[in-house]
């Protein structure tokens, strides 16, 4: 048990005590996988962390942009024991983001990975040291230099690791990690040993692992502090850790893993989930029958611990095949960063996959609540955890205090204010409800409840949701704050087009989604969604957008959300013609 530890310098410790794992974290290189053992990677953190101080890294702040893989996480672990300062940052980051989250975090050095990369970091502040993990010329400074670099300096002098570990205190800053900024600039949250360790400590008591069985799947980025948390619980716990190189693959590699742990974000399950059926539709008339049966039963079965005999066909005919396409060993998944459906929440748990929502901020190192083995209720997001607390404002706006929030945003005392205040409450920006039994249900975004111009409120991300959830969109975005009725854009998914589009003998996506068959399917399938919503809510109009949203021309975030406020100005013409004249 972890309660004991109050920094990672004592993980550290902690560490060094658990039994040996060969296979303690593994990333692929040139489609071989490359292993370290339990004690290697403790051996090149303590190199590291050696040469780290011997540059005067203290106090500085070093950001990471490379692509997740054992040495993003040794390298984070370094710059914790060495008291640096590691700021994470998307690999896939707008250059403008870029630009200001360096000067606003006043970064010294930068560990990255691509020549591109090193240029547009240059074009910020020339005076930035770039450390290349491979460089082609073996001049130039790269991870392998610092690891020899320490290896030298332990040698000389074997105390001066422990010394530098016992510097290190609870409130020793740790890490700047920065906010989607869907609207306007993000924000960089200063974040604490005693943040994180706090979450590692109250993780632990949610979800127990096995050291001898349970093999983690990473596939989200590691600057996300979600992803990169559960990554240093996972090494916590001594289990092994495989890192997924591209979304693309994760199929193959679960099926070569058999993983039984891990945490996504609800895009993924739901392009997964679409994939899943399509491949099902293929398939002749009567496995066809079979297969969109069992789909929906698994859709609307509110997961209750029983087996019925429909159950047990389903699961024998096509569930179970489900299963072994995630390589059959799924103990748990755990949802994060954004809403999950509950019918999807069933149907992953219906077919032996159990999943598990919850939630949290970048401000709270993430965690607030979530659901969890033995305690789960489909449809909220759990039980807030151990050391946390949580109420609700006469707004309902959904409120948290404890040892994991952040000490505020750095260069941003206005914003820093407005999300804490003198008791020590962050204030989320979201509306949620607390049922008798303590679970969590976040009902809202305050920012997203649009008011029409005749007064009517809508609930922006409901709307939202009930127009992915048939699979044709990447994203959705719903327009009616001040206007007299509400509009959508549309942002149609690129491979779900494409697979129309040469079905149905169309030459271009183009041709293809401007098709009156096409906007027939679309007309019909909102005509069911406005079923679900008040009058004023119903969608009168939507644009069609065919290009693919990109992160580096600021449509949507490193984290996969959109920009709102960009979105909107991008494409103000379009929605100007569906007001078409009103006021």
């Amino acid at each position: 048990m972890l309660q004991d530890i109050n920094t990672f310098s004592s993980l550290y410790d902690y560490l060094k005590k658990l039994p040996e794992n060969e296979t303690f974290l593994n990333h692929l290189e040139e489609g071989k996988w490359k292993t370290f053992s339990k004690s290697e990677f403790l051996e090149t953190v303590r190199y590291l962390t050696l040469a780290f101080d011997a540059r005067g890294w203290r106090d500085k702040k070093i950001a990471i942009a490379v692509s997740p893989s054992s040495y993003w996480l040794m390298v984070d672990y370094a710059l914790m024991l060495c008291g640096a300062i590691s700021v994470p940052l998307f690999t896939t980051i707008s250059t403008k983001n870029l630009h200001y989250e360096i000067e606003n975090a006043e970064v010294h050095t930068v560990f990255m990975q691509t020549d591109e990369q090193k240029n547009a970091i240059h074009l910020a502040d020339v005076s930035i040291t770039c450390i290349h993990f491979t460089p082609a010329d073996r001049s130039c400074q790269s991870f392998e230099m610092l690891v020899t670099e320490g290896k030298t300096i332990d040698a000389v002098d074997r105390s001066k690791f422990d010394r530098l570990m016992s510097k290190v205190t609870p409130q020793t800053p740790l890490t700047i990690v920065y906010t989607s900024g869907t609207s306007g600039l993000p924000k960089g949250a200063l974040l604490t040993h005693a943040n994180l360790i706090s979450q590692l400590l109250d993780t632990e008591l949610k979800y127990p692992l096995y050291l001898e069985s349970d093999k983690a799947l990473s596939v989200l980025p590691l600057a996300h502090i979600f992803e990169r948390m559960v990554m240093h619980f996972y090494l916590s716990q001594g289990i092994s850790v495989y890192f997924v190189d591209n979304v693309k693959n994760i199929v193959t590699i679960m099926q070569d893993v058999q993983p039984t742990l891990m945490t996504v974000v609800p895009r993924l399950l739901e392009k997964v989930y679409f994939r899943m059926h399509q491949k099902a539709l293929e398939n002749s008339f009567f496995k066809r029958i079979i297969a969109t049966a069992a789909f929906r039963h698994a859709k609307v079965k509110i997961p209750d611990g029983t087996s019925r005999l429909l159950d047990r066909i389903f699961d024998l005919l096509v569930h179970k095949k489900l299963r072994a396409s995630f390589g059959g060993n799924f103990r748990m998944m755990i949802s994060g960063g954004a809403p999950l459906t509950e019918e999807l929440n069933c149907f992953f748990t219906n077919i032996g996959i159990p999943l598990y929502q919850g939630y949290g901020l970048t401000e709270a190192s993430p965690v607030i609540c979530a659901n969890a083995p033995g305690f789960n209720k489909i449809g909220t997001c759990g039980k807030h955890y151990a050391h946390t607390e949580v109420k609700l404002t006469q707004e309902n706006e959904l409120l948290a205090r404890g040892p994991g929030i952040m000490k505020g945003y750095i260069n941003n005392i206005e914003a820093s204010k407005e999300a804490l205040d003198d008791e020590g409450w962050l204030h989320t920006g979201d509306l949620a409800s607390i049922d008798q039994d303590g679970y969590i249900t976040i009902t809202g975004r305050k920012k997203d409840l649009a008011k029409t111009s005749t007064g009517e409120y809508i609930s922006v991300n409901y709307i939202e949701q009930l127009l992915t959830a048939i699979g044709w969109f990447d994203y959705v975005m719903i327009i009616g704050n001040n206007r007299p009725f509400v509009v959508a854009l549309l942002m149609i998914d690129q491979n779900m087009i494409s697979d129309y589009a040469q079905k149905n003998g169309f030459k271009s996506i183009e041709e293809a989604a401007s098709s009156k068959k096409f906007t027939n399917q679309i007309d019909d399938y909102i005509e069911k969604v406005n079923t679900n919503l008040n009058h004023w809510e119903k969608i009168r109009s939507y644009y069609l957008v065919t290009e693919q949203l990109k992160i580096e021309n600021g449509d949507i975030t490193p984290s996969m959300k959109i920009a709102r406020e960009h979105l909107q100005q991008h494409f103000h013409k379009e929605i100007e013609q569906m007001y078409g004249g009103h006021i």
